[in-house]
């Protein structure tokens, strides 16, 4: 077996081992005055300045170098130098996935998608002995054993299942239902919706007036949802997080609402961030809250608070770029939109089952759109 080869199974096993796993608490240490830590760090400095000279796009080499500065200028340095070390093996496995087989990487998504379905089907039907010990109403759900991670889960999985058997998509639009996720019944229908308008041009109104009508329909099924989410969850949220990045709340006393009226801009924030991987230790200080939700619900918003316009506009330049560069390739823009959507709902990016999966499917992305320019 080649080297290459290798490489793609141990990947793909990664990917897999990590789509099963419960989410277990753990932390990465903060050693300040370790020798270890420090060589760590500055050979992942070395390596991910080295992206330069390889062949991953421009973008990521900008941001490479944009996110090692910004760990000096963070609100919480130390934090964000370990975000950055696991920042470079990413893109490193980016650059891995790009020049391997991607086969064994789908069929152990596949396979670990079929045990959350065994998982959640048992589960269903009461016969779980393992995680809810035989209750008729599942307490836990897959082995992610919360709703809105384990839907989660299946967004960012259904790109790459899709990838393996489009049939897949059906069972996919029955999960969604069943797990009464707006995030994830939204995900999956935007995802087909852009996969429509890209391989049936000549129905464009007509598949637009099929996906409003889709999603109208499941927003009025499940209207309980949005009416938490408008009124005490994620808007409320989302709305907070925007006055912690825009405003230096730490020297108001004032109620978060008033915040507009009676605090300085902070320009800083607002352009550079508040630090790579800061949100869950600084966002609850600077919202004079002990205990606020833990994740922004909304990747794109959180990679604002901590990585800034420019971070999430970098971010944001490849995302659409690539969207174009695959417009020969339907599914795969598809798949695209389908994890955007759901990072703006949820928080795929910061859970440990789907994040390595997120990036090997953009570099089988940055790939194909490779191939396509070649031709």
């Amino acid at each position: 077996m080649s080297s290459k080869k290798v490489i793609s199974y141990i990947i793909g096993l990664l990917v897999g081992l990590l789509a099963v796993a419960p989410p277990i608490g753990y932390k990465i240490p903060v050693i300040i005055n370790s020798y270890s830590w420090l060589y760590m760090f500055t050979v992942s400095a070395l390596l991910g300045v080295y992206l330069i000279f390889t062949k991953i796009p421009t973008t990521m080499k900008v941001l490479s170098i944009y996110l090692l500065v910004g760990c000096f200028i963070s609100q919480a340095p130390y934090v964000s130098f370990n975000a950055y070390i696991l920042c470079v093996g990413a893109m490193y496995c980016f650059l891995w996935v790009q020049r391997n087989d991607f086969t064994p990487i789908i069929d152990m998504v596949c396979a670990a998608f079929f045990v959350q379905v065994i998982f959640t089907t048992l589960q269903l039907f009461g016969m779980d002995k393992l995680l809810n010990f035989d209750k008729t109403t599942p307490v836990f759900v897959g082995t992610i054993l919360q709703y809105m991670r384990f839907s989660s889960l299946l967004a960012i999985m259904t790109p790459i299942l899709v990838l393996k058997n489009k049939k897949f998509i059906f069972l996919i639009m029955v999960l969604a239902v069943l797990s009464q996720s707006l995030s994830f019944a939204l995900s999956v229908i935007l995802g087909i919706t852009a996969y429509f308008l890209c391989k049936h041009r000549r129905y464009i109104k007509v598949t637009l007036i099929s996906s409003v009508v889709a999603m109208g329909a499941y927003c009025i099924w499940d209207r309980v949802s949005i009416s938490v989410a408008i009124t005490c969850g994620r808007v409320s949220v989302w709305a907070d997080i925007i006055r912690t990045i825009c405003y230096d709340t730490l020297n108001c006393k004032v109620p978060i609402k008033y915040y507009i009226s009676s605090c300085s801009i902070d320009w800083k924030a607002i352009i550079f961030g508040r630090g790579l991987d800061t949100f869950l230790p600084l966002f609850p200080i600077f919202k004079h809250d002990l205990n606020p939700f833990p994740q922004a619900h909304n990747c794109w918003l959180q990679l604002w608070f901590e990585i800034g316009l420019i971070g999430l506009s970098i971010l944001s330049v490849y995302y659409v770029k690539l969207l174009i560069r695959l417009k020969k390739n339907p599914i795969l823009v598809g798949g695209l939109i389908c994890m955007g959507v759901n990072m703006f709902f949820a928080f795929p990016t910061r859970m440990t089952q789907t994040m390595l999966m997120m990036v090997v499917f953009l570099a089988y992305c940055e790939r194909k759109a490779r191939q396509y320019e070649a031709i």
